[in-house]
């Protein structure tokens, strides 16, 4: 009876680590991916244009308010507003203070749509081709190297992991 508890015990407890063990992971560098495929330079150009022209926009209204606060700010110092004209000023300045915040958020929001937009295709063919490596060397999980900002994701691999970013060039690049 104590044998048989026994072996079921070491059997409950390694049973899970044998499992793991026999998982295959591996790891990708998406920078890496990205940076090999020539539409992403193209992209990025695209974007970039985008964002000054959306910067421009939001500077040439910034001027005209900094005009109409310079100039009110010289009519209080002159004394040729009166005081109902002055807070009627004051109001119609801080109005267009808040509707420059707006535009401000609606731009940077309008950016991510736009970035959102262009590199959906390129992430979509990056996912199609990680896939088809993963099925081709018999992986359980991949795992990202990196986050968008930089910072590992994987803390500790070992020279045994499998990394597959070079074979996953090689797929899209062969389309």
């Amino acid at each position: 009876m104590m044998t048989r508890k026994f072996i079921l015990t070491i059997l409950l407890t390694t049973l899970p680590f044998i499992a793991l063990a026999q998982l295959k992971v591996g790891t990708m560098n998406p920078e890496r991916v990205m940076d090999a495929m020539p539409e992403t330079q193209q992209i990025q150009q695209e974007l970039e244009q985008y964002v000054q022209q959306r910067q421009q926009e939001f500077t040439e209204e910034y001027s005209v308010w900094i005009e109409a606060v310079t100039e009110y700010e010289e009519q209080v110092e002159n004394g040729t507003l009166s005081g109902q004209q002055q807070q009627q000023l004051e109001q119609e300045l801080m109005e267009q203070e808040e509707e420059l915040g707006n535009m401000e958020q609606r731009i940077q929001a309008q950016i991510q749509n736009r970035q959102n937009e262009l590199m959906g295709p390129i992430m979509q063919q990056v996912e199609n081709a990680l896939e088809v490596v993963a099925q081709e060397m018999d992986l359980d999980y991949v795992i990202n190297q990196q986050t968008s900002q930089g910072d590992p994701v994987v803390f500790y691999a070992s020279d045994r992991g499998i990394d597959i970013t070079d074979r996953v060039i090689e797929q899209l690049t062969s389309n």
